[in-house]
């Protein structure tokens, strides 16, 4: 899907990603589901991004957490706290804080997993949609957002992330299937 130009096509292409992230998950068998990603045969489908994700309870879970952060990057934004969106100790290595979003759920069930982030994704969606055309697509419109669009930041937590882990789940599910 091309980059959003307002609202509706914004709202329309975080749905659309959820659906497909959720057709794909639902292809899934449950040894799939619980089995450990294995990309040692081509690294370079996992990407830098998702090497803390070992399993689809992690994977989820990242997707959650990087929503909760947009939850709170808004929430500083409406409550006129001009703060970046990833904290001060990760801005410089945000993999680091990958791993200790990750490392913080290993306790957590699938279903919770599965459970956060369709509630995240729900409110990603109620948050957009309390935005307007302006606040939303204006170029530095908040302080925080910069030379960026608030937008853009909700597309690289919903709809981009979720195309990107359809695709590691594709190639999760073609190396489970080879063995």
């Amino acid at each position: 899907m091309a980059n959003p130009k307002n609202k509706q096509e914004l709202l329309a292409s975080i749905i659309d990603g959820y659906a497909k992230l959720c057709v794909q998950i639902a292809k899934m068998n449950g040894e799939e589901k619980l089995a450990p990603f294995d990309f040692t045969a081509d690294p370079k489908k996992c990407g830098v991004r998702w090497e803390y994700d070992r399993c689809l309870r992690d994977l989820l879970i990242h997707l959650h957490e990087w929503q909760v952060l947009m939850r709170e990057f808004v929430q500083n934004i409406r409550e006129g706290h001009p703060r970046d969106y990833l904290p001060d100790e990760y801005r410089r290595n945000y993999h680091e804080m990958d791993k200790m979003l990750v490392e913080k759920h290993q306790g957590t069930p699938l279903e919770d997993a599965a459970r956060l982030l369709r509630e995240s994704h729900e409110e990603m969606l109620s948050l957009a949609d309390s935005f307007t055309d302006e606040e939303l697509f204006t170029k530095g419109y908040y302080k925080n957002t910069y030379t960026t669009t608030m937008a853009a930041y909700f597309v690289s937590v919903t709809t981009s992330p979720y195309g990107q882990a359809v695709k590691l789940l594709k190639t999760h599910m073609k190396n489970s299937r080879k063995q």
